[in-house]
């Protein structure tokens, strides 16, 4: 293995304390001790060279001031973020494979405070270069600031960065218009977890171990039926999406009322629209499952959205106040079920369609690395879908899980085949 050193420059440096964003991620990864690296590797086009793949390292170092920061250790625990208006970096060159080399970057610690966030290599074989890896902490961006990136830097784009970058987020923060918004937020978590009834989910059928399970469903049906659906209630998918997984919850575990951490990107808010950073964080999103599937998609219109006004906050003081509300009305009333709607279009991560008309679900992976109790990904289209989802199984039974998202398939599916009727009579009605 060789390296290649590659000088950057750009605009900005300075220090400062870590942004609520940056915060999210420190705190998460300090509690489960994973750097929740995101990336991998990709082909390049015959002919490229590892001149290449140094030119695109050095213009995502230069551009985005998320990948040239440092955190440095401080006396209360927290890091202070800062970053540098030039350094260099070394680029991997390695004769290998492309995967082992993702693979190898994901699992290694980053160094904060002596390292970049950073790590990139040129795969070759003989005299070409086939693949580029690229592989980032959580710490330098979110999913909707990966998809930002992805799209600037296949453009090579000169226009003037969108968004503010991490250290201006700080300062940003700390004006008391941010702090009022704060105490906004937290007032909204507090009051929802205050008035609902205490959750409860029977115990797991099926303690395991390795405790914590990853399965992958990949499906067709389902995003045909929730644009069924969502065209009968005159709305977005994403509301159908929410109302048809929060159902499909309850109908498994008995919980009619559900508190769910819903992920918000958070660039809904100008000064954060095209920022490169990780600004996504959780907003507490409670929906009522009872009632037919229109009555809870109209629900979710609303839950979602003060979800996704409140998704915005100190994790610190948030953490302090739930404590307070779970001192009071026990640990069960925030359930740690999270879901994320990332598809952007397909554009973070393609998704490849089952084989058949029918759903394809497996269990990819067991492990004994904490997470949360229950955790879903949606990634795709509005032509096939992946759900991902995490799960411990001292909280929920796998298959119980398993069953979640073939439920959801259900739901949709069933109210779309409805809706599809209800516009068949119309068109041949009087």
């Amino acid at each position: 293995m060789d390296a290649v050193v590659v000088p950057f420059a750009g605009e900005g440096s300075g220090s400062g304390e870590l942004s609520w964003g940056q915060l999210d991620v420190w705190l998460k990864m300090r509690r489960l001790g994973r750097s929740f690296a995101m990336g991998g590797a990709r082909p390049l086009p015959p002919g490229a060279t590892v001149e290449d793949v140094a030119g695109e390292l050095a213009y995502l170092m230069g551009r985005y001031q998320s990948m040239r920061t440092r955190f440095i250790p401080t006396a209360d625990g927290l890091p202070r973020q800062v970053v540098h208006e030039s350094g260099t970096i070394d680029l991997e060159v390695v004769d290998g494979d492309a995967e082992s080399v993702a693979q190898r970057f994901r699992t290694t610690p980053f160094d904060y405070e002596h390292g970049w966030p950073v790590r990139m290599a040129a795969v070759v074989d003989g005299d070409r270069c086939t693949h580029a890896v690229l592989v980032m902490s959580h710490l330098v961006f979110d999913g909707a600031g990966a998809v930002v990136m992805m799209a600037e830097t296949a453009a090579r784009t000169p226009l003037p960065v969108r968004g503010a970058a991490p250290l201006e987020q700080a300062r940003q923060q700390a004006l008391p218009a941010a702090r009022r918004h704060n105490q906004a937020a937290l007032r909204h978590w507090e009051t929802r977890l205050r008035e609902i009834p205490v959750p409860v989910v029977a115990p797991s059928r099926d303690v395991r171990s390795p405790r914590y399970h990853q399965g992958v469903y990949r499906t067709t049906a389902l995003p045909a039926a929730l644009l069924a659906v969502a065209e009968e209630h005159g709305t977005d998918t994403a509301a159908v999406l929410l109302a048809v997984f929060a159902t499909a919850f309850a109908a498994v575990t008995g919980v009619v009322v559900l508190p769910l951490r819903l992920m918000a990107s958070n660039r809904f808010r100008a000064e954060l629209d095209g920022s490169v950073s990780p600004v996504s964080q959780n907003g507490l999103c409670v929906l009522d499952t009872t009632g037919d599937l229109g009555t809870v998609v109209r629900r979710a219109r609303g839950a979602a959205m003060a979800a996704y006004k409140y998704a915005y906050y100190d994790r610190r003081d948030l953490e302090a106040r739930i404590a307070a509300v779970a001192a009071d009305r026990g640990a069960g009333v925030d359930l740690d079920v999270n879901f994320n709607d990332r598809r952007f279009g397909g554009s973070l991560r393609p998704v490849t369609p089952p084989a058949g008309p029918d759903g394809e679900f497996a269990w990819v992976s067991a492990h004994d690395d904490p997470q949360s109790g229950f955790f879903l990904n949606v990634d795709g289209s509005d032509e096939v879908l992946e759900l991902t989802v995490y799960v411990d199984s001292h909280f929920l039974a796998p298959s119980d899980a398993a069953r979640i998202l073939h439920e959801m398939e259900s739901v949709a599916s069933r109210a779309g085949d409805r809706a599809a009727g209800a516009v068949g009579i119309a068109a041949v009605g009087p």
